[in-house]
């Protein structure tokens, strides 16, 4: 192989094959991102077969084929990267393959090395291998660095401040500059010193002084810089990830999030504190350079010798120190995710007697994390002590050199001493030059983890100028198809109905009919793959979303309560809402049953994720909320699944004395067998419309779910 295979790590749990196949493509300069391919092509549920792969790169002007791998000198043969069915379950991309071990390239993993025989347990004898290739048509401009732009932009920005870092920075190397000539003075001239103690005192104190006001300035504006870079790193962070498309969120893992969001703390301290240097200290080197060989040049070359050798040794370090902190990263997030998952279903790990499970899974990712944080630390622990030897060895020389220098007249005991102490401000630069070196490979790791989300797509309807609506009169949908992967069957199929202003509408099919899929394309949180959604006649995707969002309310299928008083999670948003219209939505949804049972009230503190509340009292909240909104479109996903029939049947029947216009998604029959009109659904299309009694007359499918739903097919 010519060169190395690009590394891309999949960000969700399903999408392995697309990350193998972003991996091919950039290694022939094809500069697609996997947030590219994910927009385009998605991820199917259970992840993408060989085919899909196929087509992927076939479409990008890579010809492949699979085989069945019976000999693995097939594999030895190839010179071009090919991808591996792994486990079963996973794909890989081998990179190389001898007779003794396998370089492979593992989307959740990272770059590694492997003995032949681990490859040949792990393959599954199914490759694809490339035949021929075109990138040519296909190929992308590679995209700006999203994190390195807003980084520029705070330095852009910030001039007036960095340019005084750099000025404190250079008045402070030029004190320290002075220390050396006043070494060389007192030591040459020493009578001269001792009977002049006011004034070599005087000079001392001043240098201190200066020394502390310099650094405390810098310090000052230091901090200001830093909070500047974190300020403005998150809240780009945090506007991108509030406005990307449910899609996105859909398989991603919450502690993986987390993780990715945290590494702008590290990512400041780089820049703050080593970028905003580095410049001064590269400068400085020549500074010091200049003033050593006015005082000796053979000294300065054996002090010039040390510093690259460092400097070599830094080199060797940071390469293979970011090849350990790229699994590293992978592993923390891996931890962190399941951190996150036991804290958030810890009801579910105790009811069901998973702890020993979650602790074993957490304790295996942890210590696969420690052992690489110890191989990074030992391999830099055996390749930096070499360093600071030297740079501990250096002075020493540099003086038993310097004496026979001095004893022939060449310098003056005094200009050795000075000489010393410049070469060892000769040296730190330098050090620090190539120390940053190593955390510039690191940054190029944490900004790939922040790109992929600083570089997602946004909501479309986010960068268009759209229609504004002030209330929903029509709902229309027009021949709708749609599904969640270019390579996944359609989950609807050429849905069409029209909705009048005021009409309670619920929609009823078994489990997998496309019902929750279909209120979702209403709320507009998916586009339709085909077809039309209208609202008064206007495109749902041409809709200001803003506008749309404050026309529409949402009940979901599984609501979430957030810690906060009950009167916030109820009123969330709706800060201009009535006193009056809250008391009806706090009645109309029976929260004031709730109410009745707690202390404090409306401000009793709900737990994060309504833990102290049972399943019936989080959907009436749900229900409290949407209610509380002005809002000319309600959607309601099985929004009272966990409530007795009682208070389902209350709730219904208060809905209908609402204006909105409503649809409910229900699996409770009863309950909505007086709405204005009924859709059926089986298998992502409309077989049936209806009211009630229009539906049971006709004794089809509905007929047969209402009276006999065990025997439905």
């Amino acid at each position: 192989m010519t060169k190395k295979i690009p590394f891309t790590e999949q960000s969700e749990h399903s999408e392995c094959g697309l990350a193998c196949t972003a991996m091919v493509l950039n290694y022939y300069d094809d500069n697609v991102t996997l947030s590219h391919l994910r927009d385009v092509y998605g991820v199917p549920k259970g992840g993408n077969t060989l085919t899909n792969l196929n087509q992927i790169l076939l479409d990008r002007g890579i010809e492949t084929k699979a085989i069945r791998v019976l000999d693995l000198e097939i594999l030895e043969e190839q010179t071009t990267p090919t991808i591996c069915f792994w486990e079963e379950r996973h794909y890989v991309v081998l990179e190389k393959l001898t007779a003794k071990e396998a370089t492979i390239l593992d989307p959740a993993s990272g770059r590694k090395k492997i003995k032949r025989a681990e490859f040949q347990e792990s393959f599954s004898n199914i490759a694809l291998i490339i035949t021929d290739v075109d990138v040519t048509i296909t190929q992308r401009k590679k995209q700006k660095n999203a994190t390195w732009t807003i980084l520029k932009d705070i330095l852009s920005d910030q001039k007036a401040k960095v340019a005084l870092f750099i000025v404190l920075t250079l008045l402070i190397q030029m004190v320290t500059i002075a220390i050396p000539r006043l070494t060389q003075t007192i030591i040459d001239n020493s009578t001269a010193a001792v009977s002049n103690i006011f004034q070599i005192g005087s000079t001392i104190a001043i240098l201190f002084i200066a020394y502390y006001l310099l650094q405390v300035a810098r310090g000052l504006v230091l901090i200001v810089l830093e909070n500047l870079f974190d300020l403005t790193l998150m809240k780009a962070f945090m506007k991108k990830i509030i406005h990307l498309p449910l899609r996105f969120f859909v398989n991603r893992s919450t502690g993986d999030l987390i993780f990715r969001a945290n590494l702008s703390v590290i990512i400041q301290q780089i820049m703050s504190q080593r970028m905003l240097t580095i410049s001064v200290d590269f400068l400085f080197v020549f500074i010091y350079l200049i003033l050593m060989v006015n005082l000796s040049a053979s000294l300065t070359l054996i002090a010039i010798f040390g510093a690259f050798l460092m400097g070599a040794i830094s080199v060797v370090n940071s390469k293979r120190v970011q090849s350990i902190t790229n699994k590293e990263l992978i592993a923390q997030s891996k931890v962190q995710r399941i951190l996150v998952e036991l804290f958030e279903g810890m009801e579910t790990v105790k009811s069901s007697g998973s702890e020993n499970q979650f602790y074993s899974k957490w304790r295996k990712e942890f210590k696969n994390q420690i052992m690489l944080r110890a191989e990074k630390n030992r391999f830099s622990t055996w390749v930096r002590t070499i360093q600071t030897s030297i740079q501990f060895i250096l002075p020493i020389i540099l003086i038993y050199v310097g004496l026979f220098q001095v004893t022939k007249g060449q310098v003056t005991l005094g200009e050795l001493i000075s000489f010393n102490a410049l070469s060892g401000a000769f040296i730190a630069p330098i050090v620090t030059v190539f120390d940053s070196y190593t955390e510039f490979l690191l940054l190029r790791s944490y900004f790939g983890k922040l790109n992929e989300i600083l570089e997602a797509k946004e909501n479309p309807r986010l960068a268009i100028e759209g229609e504004k609506v002030t209330a929903i009169d029509s709902v229309t949908v027009e021949d709708v198809s749609f599904k969640y992967s270019y390579f996944e069957e359609d989950i609807l199929h050429s849905v069409s109905f029209n909705i009048e202003p005021g009409d309670k509408v619920a929609i009823v099919g078994k489990s997998g009919s496309g019902k929750s899929t279909l209120l979702k394309l209403l709320a507009g949180l998916y586009d339709t793959t085909s077809g039309q959604i209208k609202f008064n006649d206007i495109d749902l995707k041409q809709i200001d979303d803003r506008s749309l969002k404050n026309c529409v309310s949402i009940v979901n299928q599984k609501p979430t309560i957030f810690n906060a008083s009950l009167y916030d999670n109820i009123v969330l948003n709706q800060d201009e809402a009535t006193d009056e219209r809250v008391e009806q939505a706090i009645f109309d949804s029976r929260v004031d049953e709730i109410i009745m049972n707690l202390p404090l009230g409306l401000e009793t503190q709900i737990s994060e994720g309504g833990m102290n509340l049972s399943g019936g009292q989080m959907q009436r909240i749900s229900i409290a909320r949407a209610l509380v909104k002005e809002t000319s479109l309600l959607l309601m996903d099985e929004p009272t699944s966990s409530l007795d029939n009682i208070s389902e049947n209350f709730i219904m029947n208060r809905l209908k004395t609402y204006d909105f216009t409503c649809i409910i998604v229900a699996h409770r029959l009863n309950t909505i067998k007086h709405f204005d009109r009924i859709l059926v659904m089986d298998q992502g299309e409309i077989v049936e419309e209806g009211t009630h009694q229009e539906l049971l007359a006709l004794e089809g499918y509905y007929h047969s779910i209402y009276f006999d739903p065990m025997n439905v097919t």
